[in-house]
């Protein structure tokens, strides 16, 4: 009878030690975030920041639209304009603050692409505009575009002020043809010669 009593209290005293003996080699190390034991410190994991898309290049093209002779676009068919009151040599832009929100530079900080042949790649450079945006020019022509013009065809800003005109691929102003039976483009109104 008494070796049963005793029995069951040496073999739980067995099973606590051994539990207590297992529990000691899991025990977390709150310094280094290890296991007790020697465990190996599980490995690190090289996180690097997601891969950035390149900008596109601008590209520039040459379009045919009703009224004028080509007209230079960029390669969704937006007309691309000089300013009369830029200059060409040297390449310098002057329409900067307002002008430039009505007359959009057309920038290209990542360089630039000519869709076809019609465009000497020679004659397109860059220049450093005041607030640092590098502009494209075409035959030293700083190239704007004009804000309510979105898509091929559309010349809102052809000769506004009589000052802003469509850039043929030559950097001369683009010329009315014989269809269209007189000066091609909108309206010669504006403010200061801006053509706001």
């Amino acid at each position: 009878m008494k070796l049963r009593s005793v029995l069951p209290a040496i073999i739980g005293l067995g099973v606590v030690a051994a539990l207590a003996a297992c529990g000691s080699d899991h025990t977390v190390d709150k310094a280094s975030g290890t296991g007790g034991g020697g465990a190996a410190p599980a490995p690190a994991v090289a996180t690097t920041a997601p891969a950035q898309p390149a900008a596109a290049v601008k590209t520039l093209t040459v379009s045919n639209v009703e009224g004028l002779t080509p007209i230079v676009t960029n390669d969704k068919g937006r007309t691309i304009y000089r300013f009369d009151q830029d200059s060409n040599n040297p390449a310098k832009t002057t329409c900067v603050g307002q002008c430039a929100v009505t007359w959009e530079p057309v920038l290209a900080p990542n360089g630039f692409d000519i869709k076809g042949s019609a465009i000497d790649k020679n004659l397109v450079g860059e220049i450093v505009r005041p607030d640092g945006e590098k502009q494209l020019t075409l035959k030293g022509w700083p190239l704007y575009y004009f804000k309510d013009d979105k898509t091929l065809g559309q010349l809102a800003g052809q000769g506004k002020g009589g000052t802003w005109f469509a850039i043929a691929p030559d950097g001369s102003k683009a010329r009315a043809t014989a269809r269209s039976g007189g000066q091609a483009g909108g309206s010669t109104g504006g403010m200061g010669g801006y053509g706001y």
